[in-house]
């Protein structure tokens, strides 16, 4: 006789692993590209508007969703198929998906994002039922492996003081609240609790060494602040897609 409480205990486990491998897929697929891009390569992909809003970017991301949406599912592995299929030139390909005409500004995002094959086979762009399969534990992907060594914390250490302030700011935080949240959560030395909250105020910022060092220690605050799980993986992804941002604004200026 099957133990049904350890059976369903398995099954959760696997679930729940998928769910947060899934988040990791996002943050990986945002790397070059924009909460607000995705959408719109979403609209394209579809052919349909409105099927994929930032805020749902952001709350799967955040691993805040316990139930992934069929429509933004849909956009996910559609824009993944378009992308692999355009990059390719694979045009019968791609108009079998019917997606909407390519403008400029798409082809221009297009650019920038990479597609995810499947683990067996480079030449096939994971599908909705490849990410489904994700989310549930059923698929893993091996595209995280030596991203830490590839983090250029110079860029990270510029981009960090504004992400922090912009995403306290959102949030509807005070200067003193976030501040207190970093005192009586830091775990690293009182010296970079310290640069910590100046960095908060913008008055000091951390040097790349500093926080690469401190790294493992802001993310827990961090998430603690924004009250989101949120890890080391993540907050890379998040601040470097601030400064991937940055980078876009002043080369349109």
């Amino acid at each position: 006789m099957t133990n049904s409480k350890n059976s369903n205990s398995s099954g959760e486990m696997r679930r729940e692993g998928g769910r947060l491998h899934f988040t990791k897929l996002l943050s990986y697929l945002l790397r070059e590209v924009s909460h607000p891009e995705m959408a719109k390569l979403a609209d394209w992909a579809m052919n349909e508007v409105g099927c994929l809003h930032t805020s749902q970017l952001s709350h799967i991301r955040n691993a805040k969703l316990r139930m992934l949406g069929v429509k933004s599912l849909d956009s996910l592995g559609l824009i993944n198929q378009a992308a692999y299929f355009h990059r390719e030139g694979k045009k019968e390909a791609l108009k079998a998906l019917k997606t909407a005409t390519t403008t400029p500004a798409i082809e221009e995002i297009l650019s920038r994002y990479v597609p995810v094959t499947d683990p067996e086979d480079s030449e096939r762009p994971l599908n909705a039922g490849d990410m489904m399969l994700v989310y549930l534990g059923h698929l893993k992907l091996d595209l995280f492996s030596g991203e830490a060594a590839a983090v250029d914390w110079a860029n990270l250490a510029a981009n960090f003081q504004r992400w922090i302030g912009d995403a306290i700011d959102e949030r509807g935080l005070d200067l003193r609240t976030a501040s207190g949240v970093v005192k009586m959560n830091w775990t690293g030395s009182d010296e970079m609790c310290t640069k910590f909250v100046l960095t908060l105020s913008a008055v000091d910022n951390f040097s790349p060494k500093e926080l690469q060092e401190c790294w493992p220690e802001i993310s827990a605050v961090v998430g603690v602040i924004l009250d989101e799980s949120i890890t080391e993986e993540d907050l890379i992804a998040l601040v470097g897609e601030e400064a991937a941002n940055s980078d876009r604004e002043e080369a349109a200026v």
